[in-house]
């Protein structure tokens, strides 16, 4: 399963998951592009299994429909990837559920969908959640995780992706203590933007440091499929400025106190989005 498979890296993730014979449950807002990627990943690989479902990551109501139809219609799963996201939005949004767009979308939309799908697991499913170089930057303001007191694109951004580490993280740490039988691992696709702008003019200055959306892919697909991955990894492109380069397994970013915020972040989740797991 892919959340956010229609466009840019999820897009890319999707299209070579389903070249390697993975087939494929895509869950998008918009029902026309996830039909036209389908129809495009058939093009590519005729023989893929790819289904589309509604989801939007922004309504928990709208996660509980998704988890509740994959289950009706497909049983156990084997990778879900966490992958949909918002980015810098320029002011501040709410999702459906009075959440701040970026926490609620990347990360409390992912955990809840994550703890209702998990029973439905099949054994040793793996959970792939996208973060990013990001959450180095960010912080978890318990006390306003709806930055009432302050909004900041980058900041609301790269909290929300510091969450998805944590998050990642902590899931493989609980299902290793609880017997939960997940993998969860980490990614990160580095600085990813799209081919024509990396052939541009404009893309000049970048090239030393970018790579393509399917490059971007990359580690995703690898932690889909990596027979030596164990969970907890951090997965992201492996070049000098973890922002290009071949994926592979890279140090967890530094999180102060790691173990006791991403314990912390999970209460909280669970209270917010009333799946606790």
């Amino acid at each position: 399963m892919l959340t956010g498979g229609t466009s840019g890296i999820g897009r890319a993730t999707a299209l070579q998951l389903a070249a390697s014979g993975i087939p494929l449950v895509i869950g998008a807002r918009d029902a026309q592009r996830a039909e036209a990627l389908r129809q495009e990943i058939r093009t590519a690989s005729p023989d893929a299994v790819v289904d589309t479902l509604p989801l939007d990551l922004a309504s928990l109501a709208s996660v509980r429909e998704f988890a509740a139809a994959c289950a009706d219609r497909f049983g156990s799963w084997r990778a879900l990837v966490n992958n949909a996201g918002v980015m810098l939005e320029p002011t501040r949004r709410f999702t459906a559920d009075g959440f701040e767009l970026h926490l609620g979308t990347n990360h409390l939309g992912h955990f809840a969908l994550t703890g209702l799908l998990l029973p439905f697991a099949a054994p040793a499913a793996r959970v792939v959640t996208v973060t990013s170089i990001a959450a180095r930057f960010g912080k978890l303001l318990f006390h306003d995780l709806r930055f009432d007191h302050g909004y900041r694109p980058f900041r609301a951004y790269a909290a929300s992706k510091l969450a998805n580490f944590l998050f990642a993280r902590e899931l493989h740490r609980r299902s290793a203590a609880e017997g939960l039988g997940i993998l969860s691992v980490a990614t990160h696709p580095g600085y990813a933007v799209t081919d024509e702008r990396l052939r541009s003019a404009r893309g000049i200055p970048e090239r030393a440091i970018a790579h393509d959306y399917a490059a971007g892919a990359g580690p995703n697909v690898l932690a889909v499929l990596d027979p030596g991955l164990s969970g907890g990894e951090l997965v992201a492109p492996t070049g000098r400025l973890r922002t290009a380069g071949a994926p592979g397994v890279v140090p967890p970013f530094p999180v102060r106190n790691e173990e006791l915020l991403a314990a912390r972040l999970w209460r909280f989740s669970g209270q917010l989005t009333r799946v606790p797991w």
